[in-house]
């Protein structure tokens, strides 16, 4: 089974090629959702998230709030990420292994692996192939302030913690372009999906 993952930086629309890729038959990974999930009470991260960075990230139910948890990283630079990294990672990366071995039993021809830090760490040794997906800076900051319900300042912030352009592209020189309309990036998916499986 092929592994392609897709990676970018948040906004630039890696949702969407990887909806496109699910319409053509993929086996589809997203580590975002499984990041969701190991933060709830009783999940794996969880306690080692609330050590890391206090009750004051919890709201009234006992469960994480990833807006608060998010100011708290991304608010003061880089220098917690790596902490958030320690705490959730290892999760993360034990459940896509989970799935991605599922799709080898049931006989998939190949898998999506959607993941935001897919370049960190060992979560790219996973994949055979890598697609970075790039859309323009304005673009991407009105997708997150609309996607998370935060202002300007706050999305640059995110922005600003993740790599930057030239780094994704040296790992990953397959590039889907997606500042404009579905029907661009579709094209772009199904000539590079045939490349692929050619």
């Amino acid at each position: 089974m092929k592994v392609i993952g897709i990676t970018g930086g948040t906004g630039s629309g890696k949702s969407a090629v990887t909806a496109v890729l699910k319409e053509n038959g993929a086996f589809c990974v997203d580590a975002d959702a499984i990041a969701h999930e190991v933060i709830l009470r009783g999940h794996p991260a969880y306690d080692a998230l609330v050590k890391a960075f206090g009750q004051e990230i919890l709201g009234e139910d006992g469960e994480i709030v990833r807006k608060k948890l998010g100011q708290m990283v991304f608010t003061q630079g880089q220098n917690r990420i790596p902490e958030l990294n320690r705490c959730t990672h290892p999760a993360i990366l034990a459940e896509i292994r989970s799935q991605l071995e599922k799709a080898r039993q049931e006989g998939w021809s190949y898998a999506v692996l959607d993941a935001p830090l897919l370049l960190e760490g060992p979560f790219q040794d996973l994949c055979d192939e890598i697609w970075v997906v790039y859309a323009p800076k304005e673009v991407r900051l009105a997708r997150i302030m609309a996607r998370d319900d935060i202002g300007r300042d706050h999305a640059e912030g995110r922005m600003a913690a993740q790599r930057d352009w030239d780094a994704f592209v040296q790992k990953a020189p397959i590039v889907i372009e997606n500042g404009s309309t579905l029907e661009h990036v579709r094209q772009q998916v199904i000539k590079q999906l045939n490349k692929t499986n050619g």
